[in-house]
């Protein structure tokens, strides 16, 4: 019977969400009933083993077991499905009304045997009035057990099913307050530069406008597409590096390597900017003669893709205890998409500062 009613119980939030399509009570139907044909085979066993009377036990189950099954559906409606505010008196409630069920099935019981079976020898056992009590108050107390298992166990799910989606909410509120940080952070970084071209150089300004505005059009794809293709996150790139690549003119160049299979994979929207950012910075002011970005993405197997931004320069550590904006920002966003599932090192190689990243699986949120 316990197993009958897990039907009723299995439901994750997926279920949850389309609970308009098949409410709960539809379930609890479907359970109870399936639980009473259950219960009324097991019956119509015992009685064969009991009377060894093939028509009397029948004639029994078909009275007796609908009975039962509409005293436990009145409870349902009555008393069980109502809020648990005062267990004890719902249990004092159970114990009495399985009580009174169980000398109810045992007079109907009484009924049939005496008014359409008088004349059968049934023996001691079949006479003795405790037994049909014992046993349909058991039913109806094991029925009542199960119910309320069942229901504590419905309840508790679709708490953290609850929980759950909260959390889930509150994690998309968290990105999304993320990614806004980014936007402001290039953009007046990128409108003061086109700002100081403006006067000496209004052509490489005129570019760099467009080259906002192809930026711009891109940052506004998360608001429908939480992720792109990688190749995309690059060419955003590239916007970027090309409005520095015109400040700095020859002291800036950008190279990117891309393989062919990593560039459909796809990924967060502007999960590479702040590497990219903070290798010119820091490699503008940390470099002697020209600056050579170079930007890799390579695909590992089928569940992994590597990027790495190198830069000619040093790493130096800073001088106070807060990181850089962009990098804990790319950390935080990583930890939130990839949880467990990514790894993301900034080191020195000989005359070059390398970031690596490596993303597993696909983004969560996605």
């Amino acid at each position: 019977m316990t197993e009958v009613f897990a039907a009723l119980a299995d439901r994750g939030p997926a279920a949850a969400a389309a609970d308009d399509a098949a409410p709960p009570a539809r379930s609890f139907w479907r359970a109870h009933t399936a639980g009473w044909i259950f219960i009324a085979l097991f019956g119509l066993a015992s009685r064969m083993a009991t009377f060894n009377d093939l028509a009397l036990a029948l004639t029994i189950t078909l009275i007796v077991d609908p009975i039962g099954f509409g005293l436990t559906a009145l409870a349902h409606k009555t008393i069980l499905a109502r809020p648990l505010h005062r267990p004890a008196v719902i249990v004092g409630l159970v114990v009495l009304c399985s009580i009174l069920g169980g000398l109810l099935q045992m007079a109907i019981v009484n009924v049939v045997k005496d008014g359409l079976f008088a004349g059968l020898d049934r023996g001691s056992m079949a006479r003795a009035d405790a037994i049909p009590v014992i046993y349909y108050t058991a039913v109806f107390l094991g029925w009542s057990l199960a119910y309320f298992w069942i229901r504590a166990d419905v309840e508790a799910r679709s708490e953290r099913a609850r929980r759950s989606e909260a959390q889930a909410a509150a994690i998309r509120a968290e990105l999304q307050r993320l990614r806004l940080q980014l936007d402001p952070h290039f953009l007046f970084n990128a409108l003061n530069t086109v700002a100081v071209e403006i006067p000496d150089n209004p052509e490489a300004a005129l570019e760099m406008t467009h080259r906002i505005a192809a930026y711009l059009r891109y940052s506004l794809d998360p608001q429908t597409r939480p992720v792109c293709p990688l190749s995309e996150e690059i060419e955003a790139v590239r916007a970027y590096v090309r409005i520095q690549e015109l400040r700095f003119e020859d002291r800036l160049r950008c190279v990117v390597e891309m393989d062919p299979r990593a560039s459909a994979v796809p990924v967060p929207h502007l999960i590479v900017q702040g590497l990219v950012e903070n290798a010119v910075k820091h490699g503008l002011r940390t470099c002697i003669g020209p600056l050579e970005i170079r930007i890799a993405a390579r695909r590992l197997d089928d569940d992994a893709v590597a990027i790495e931004v190198t830069n000619p320069g040093r790493l130096v550590p800073r001088t106070d205890d807060r990181p850089a904006v962009g990098l804990a920002n790319t950390r935080r966003r990583l930890e939130l998409h990839y949880p467990g599932r990514h790894e993301l090192t900034l080191i020195q190689e000989g005359e070059t500062v390398v970031a690596r990243l490596v993303l597993k699986g696909t983004a969560c949120f996605a």
